[in-house]
């Protein structure tokens, strides 16, 4: 009755439809899977593919499925609910990812045939294989094949003869199998006989075989129990996958190079998955001053992204995820974990994680260069403002000349009221001392260097402003070192960038004070610092300060700080400040240099 039931079938082809993920899962198959298969549609969704495959078909379908561009089906055997196997032949169509060529989908058309020679109920014992009439039809199989007996080889196709590189089956007959295999196999391959004749399968096995001309074969080992001339023996079917081995170890060495690559850059390189780090090099745990990378991966992007930035750069990755456009070029700014502002330039590609759309970023640190940028910006300030102080100071020099002169015969002429004469005549020198300032700031004096100790420049300064600072309330405190604190300088510039500063401290502290004025030798230079206990300079106007016309008094015009810094700028020093409501801290640093550079030796000597 069976056998009838069958006989009906056997004609009839039922064919069943079904997604596979890359990774082999079902996402779809047709409902008719109830009626071939037993299972639900809901049952086979979601599960893996592999779960239903008989153990020696799943090597097979995989290799057709994801190696093979086959025009021919595959046939294997898929496990149905009642617990038996069924035969089916596929034919497959491949569905590329247009964003990323290895992921796909397998669109799989299951052709079911039940032919009586194609049932296999699931095998309980090993039931070996009459293999004695078939050796005319296995002999030219593509396959290499070897029967042995206990390990002693008792018959080899013309495909193992070749694969051992072999003149003829008797070069290999007769030998140990274990000649051919690498040592380091031979305690599996015991355990691997032994088993078999337990009727226990070991599957798959990847080994290194030896051919005749002593060259490495990577093998792919399968083996059976067989009857072969009336005894038990074991068949080797072998798949040489030495090219793919070779493949595999160049895309290691090239995957390896890659991340060598990745992790060593200096630009920061990352992976941006549902707005959240999923990958960071090295480069980047540094910009954003983290201590390592969990504090960063996992994290939102726009946790670190200057809110100013975040539409702009949320539009950009979505443009990029849905295929929209494949390279962005961007600028944007980035918080780190110190609170510091970094600016970055942005390149964004189109990649995949888990799978999914993502977003590969390489960010490029900008910090530096806006901040050339600035002091480019500055510079350009202070030649403007140089030219503009030198023109008013020739127009205003002229007139005071001839003012100066009249009045000068006027004092010979005139005998009394001499003081108020000396009045004028003190407040003109004045005047003319100011435009000489202006017309050295927009094409300063040859300065004359030579060697000349801080400290006395500063005690000369001190002298000076001195009176001034006890009329105002004021303390002038020095605290210099005992080092020896020379420096080649031009002394009479030094001590006009002392006295701006120190004038400028005494007149910070209105309602009086103390003005700290210490001196400091370090390895390459001699640092001064001038603290006053005034309430300190705004936090917007510090990065600020020494540009043109910025000031701080209701009278001042910024020029005075200028010239400082430009004095100090040309005797290749430094000048920071830090300021509080506590008072503010002038930092000067000057180069210590034991002879005159060649193109600022003092006047006199280039006389000779």
């Amino acid at each position: 009755m069976s056998q009838q039931i069958q006989k009906g079938v056997h004609n009839q082809t039922e064919i069943i439809y079904s997604v596979i993920s890359n990774e082999g899962y079902f996402e779809y198959i047709s409902s008719n899977c109830l009626k071939v298969l037993g299972y639900k549609q809901k049952e086979l969704i979601g599960s893996n593919l592999s779960e239903y495959l008989h153990v020696e078909d799943i090597n097979i379908f995989e290799s057709f499925l994801y190696h093979g561009d086959d025009i021919f089906p595959c046939s294997f055997r898929f496990l149905q609910k009642n617990g038996s196997y069924i035969w089916m032949k596929t034919s497959v169509d491949v569905i590329y990812n247009h964003l990323n060529k290895d992921q796909r989908e397998f669109v799989l058309k299951f052709a079911v045939t039940l032919a009586d020679d194609k049932i296999d109920e699931v095998p309980k014992e090993v039931n070996p294989i009459r293999a004695d009439g078939a050796l005319d039809f296995v002999h030219e199989l593509p396959c290499p094949l070897i029967i042995s007996k206990k390990g002693k080889v008792q018959y080899a196709n013309t495909a193992a003869v070749k694969l051992l590189v072999a003149t003829s089956s008797e070069d290999i007959v007769g030998k140990m199998v274990f000649q051919f295999i690498d040592k380091m196999f031979h305690e599996s391959v015991h355990e691997t006989i032994e088993n078999l004749h337990k009727g226990i399968d070991s599957g798959i096995l990847e080994q290194i075989w030896t051919s005749l001309d002593g060259n490495k074969i990577y093998v792919e080992l399968k083996s059976v129990l067989i009857s072969y001339k009336g005894e038990q023996a074991e068949l080797l079917v072998i798949t040489d996958i030495s090219s793919k081995k070779i493949y595999q170890s160049i895309l290691q060495q090239s995957r390896e190079k890659y991340q060598r690559l990745i992790q060593n850059s200096i630009d920061t390189i990352a992976v941006i998955h549902n707005d959240k780090w999923v990958f960071m090099n090295e480069s980047g745990i540094k910009l954003f001053g983290a201590q390592d990378y969990l504090d960063v991966l996992g994290k939102s992007i726009y946790h670190f992204l200057h809110p100013e930035y975040h539409q702009h750069v949320k539009d950009q990755l979505d443009d990029i995820t849905n295929g929209r456009t494949e390279t962005i070029v961007t600028k944007q700014s980035w918080y780190t974990y110190s609170k510091k502002i970094v600016h970055t330039e942005m390149v964004c590609i189109p990649t995949t994680y888990s799978g999914e759309p993502a977003v590969q970023i390489i960010l490029r640190d900008l910090s530096e260069h806006k901040h050339a940028e600035e002091l480019m910006i500055r510079s350009e300030k202070l030649s403007v403002a140089g030219q503009l102080a030198a023109g008013i100071a020739h127009e205003i020099r002229n007139p005071l000349t001839a003012i100066k002169g009249f009045l000068q015969l006027m004092h010979g002429e005139i005998e009394k009221d001499n003081q108020y004469f000396e009045i004028i005549f003190s407040e003109l020198n004045r005047i003319e001392m100011i435009l000489s300032e202006l017309l050295m700031l927009a094409k300063p004096q040859e300065t004359v260097f030579e060697k000349a100790n801080v400290k006395t420049i500063l005690r000369e300064v001190v002298t000076l402003l001195e009176t001034e600072a006890i009329l105002r309330n004021i303390v002038i405190e020095k605290k210099f070192s005992d080092e020896n604190q020379e420096v080649v300088c031009d002394k009479n510039q030094l001590k006009q960038v002392f006295i701006n500063l120190i004038k400028n401290a005494i007149e910070a502290m209105p309602n009086g004070g103390t003005v700290t004025i210490s001196t400091k030798s370090e390895n390459f230079s001699i640092m001064i610092e001038i603290k006053d206990e005034g309430e300190g300079i705004p936090k917007e106007l510090l990065e600020r300060l020494g540009e043109p016309f910025l000031t701080t008094k209701e009278k001042g015009t910024g020029l005075g700080l200028m010239i400082t810094y430009k004095i100090v700028e040309n005797h290749k020093g430094t000048i920071d400040v830090s300021s509080s409501e506590k008072g503010t801290v002038f930092t000067i640093k000057l180069p210590k240099q034991r002879e005159c550079p060649e193109s600022q030796i003092p006047i006199e000597n280039k006389k000779s």
